[in-house]
């Protein structure tokens, strides 16, 4: 069978061989319905543009791109740094590029920008499905996500759902007012994960399991901010009539939640337990009782099965899942 080109897709797409190349390089100056168009064209036939196609072939240039919401966490510094040193054993190196926001996102709809000048590529915390217009935009692009489930890409996660599950039973050990401070997923953007529900959900689960009511006037969200958070913690401080149970779904709001049971003069670990999700340096420090993502061997697991993937892009999909497992430090 001949390799399609960019003339078969204007063939298909009744546009000129130059129409294509603006919709793929999002280039300004062109008709909506005409780029749908040529998406759909390119969806169709299977196409893949030239430049994806010619790094699949010769995969010279011994780099991946890491692709992520942010840096600067706990979390995102060492998966980084797992990852680079995983590529020293296949002397390769990494490119980090946090997207932070929709802006950057749009110009990575373009299948030329930098991200895609690679061998393949490492998706943290975001789901490419979501996250492009087309998936035209890394075809011929070996792909590895983690922290999602997905049936299109290897993926790497840790169990959330059972993370939740283990700090609700926990928590049990000591019966008393339970509340979650949670972080607010905007689930309708390419930026939604979906792991704290999923600790929400095993949270749930083990207050269900137990015959306990958990209504959702227990459960308050907070965006991810440290003044937010010590503002949800504020809320929950105020609701308490004597003993309180507090599972926050990350380790960060854990943090603001014990800054305002020091205020408040309360005993942490008697008066106010809590159980965070992460288990980073500081939350060792602060005797926190947490969930530990073993992110070090998360890291090494996506390296390696990118480097797989880019030796045999015929492999099968494979999904890795990691168990946390609970930290029992002061805090409970």
């Amino acid at each position: 069978m001949a390799k399609l080109t960019i003339k078969d897709v204007a063939r298909h797409a009744g546009v000129q061989p130059s129409t294509v190349s603006r919709a793929i390089n999002n280039h300004p100056d062109i008709n909506a319905d005409t780029k749908a168009r040529i998406l759909q064209s390119i969806r169709d036939l299977g196409y893949i543009p030239d430049r994806a196609a010619k790094n699949f072939r010769t995969r010279k240039m011994r780099s991946i791109s890491l692709l992520l919401p942010m840096t600067g966490s706990d979390f995102y510094n060492r998966l980084i740094n797992s990852i680079d040193e995983t590529l020293e054993d296949y002397d390769y190196d990494a490119g980090i590029f946090p997207l932070l926001s929709e802006r950057r996102l749009s110009r990575y709809q373009d299948p030329s920008a930098l991200p895609y000048h690679t061998d393949g590529l490492v998706f943290a915390s975001l789901n490419p499905s979501h996250l492009y217009e087309s998936l035209f935009t890394i075809q011929g692009l070996p792909a590895v996500v983690l922290d999602i489930i997905t049936p299109d890409f290897d993926n790497v996660t840790v169990n959330n759902e059972l993370g939740g599950h283990l700090a609700g039973k926990h928590l049990q050990e000591r019966p008393a007012q339970t509340f979650v401070i949670n972080v607010e997923e905007r689930f309708h953007t390419p930026f939604a994960s979906g792991v704290f529900a999923e600790r929400l959900k095993g949270f749930r689960a083990a207050q269900q399991e137990a015959g306990l009511d958990f209504p959702d006037s227990q459960v308050f969200t907070s965006e991810f901010t440290l003044d937010s958070a010590r503002d949800a913690a504020r809320k929950v401080l105020d609701l308490r009539e004597g003993n309180i149970n507090v599972f926050t779904t990350c380790d960060f709001f854990a943090y603001g939640l014990l800054e305002e049971v020091k205020l408040a003069g309360l005993t942490l670990g008697e008066e106010v337990r809590v159980v965070g999700f992460d288990d980073e340096k500081q939350a060792q420090s602060l005797g926190l009782t947490t969930l530990r993502q073993p992110v070090e061997e998360m890291g090494r697991m996506v390296t390696r099965l990118l480097m797989d993937r880019i030796q045999d892009p015929e492999l099968p999909i494979r999904s890795v899942q990691f168990k946390p497992e609970l930290q029992v430090r002061r805090t409970t």
